[in-house]
């Protein structure tokens, strides 16, 4: 669906949001050009230095892997949130 749509889906959302571009490092580098923050690519090496570079520049953020998925908690569910993305992933600062 590209980053067009997923910029579009995102749009006014708050919340941090990762874009998971698989092998695809045009496609990353086209979402970090555009402005997003956070992009997955399992890239060889050269493309992924090639992608920080970038990332460095548009204040982006390139990761090789998927993050864990997080089992919220029944309370404080946003506190626990919050951390993961700051603490474990660096998705927020």
């Amino acid at each position: 669906m590209g980053v067009a749509w997923w910029t579009a889906l995102v749009a006014g959302c708050p919340l941090p949001n990762v874009l998971d571009c698989g092998q695809a490092a045009g496609y990353a580098a086209t979402a970090l050009r555009a402005g997003l923050r956070n992009v997955i690519a399992r890239v060889p090496p050269a493309q992924h230095h090639a992608l920080a570079s970038l990332a460095r520049v548009t204040g982006g953020h390139v990761m090789d892997q998927r993050p864990d998925a997080l089992d919220l908690p029944p309370r404080g569910a946003t506190a626990a949130l919050e951390r993961y993305l700051r603490d474990d992933r660096k998705i927020i600062q």
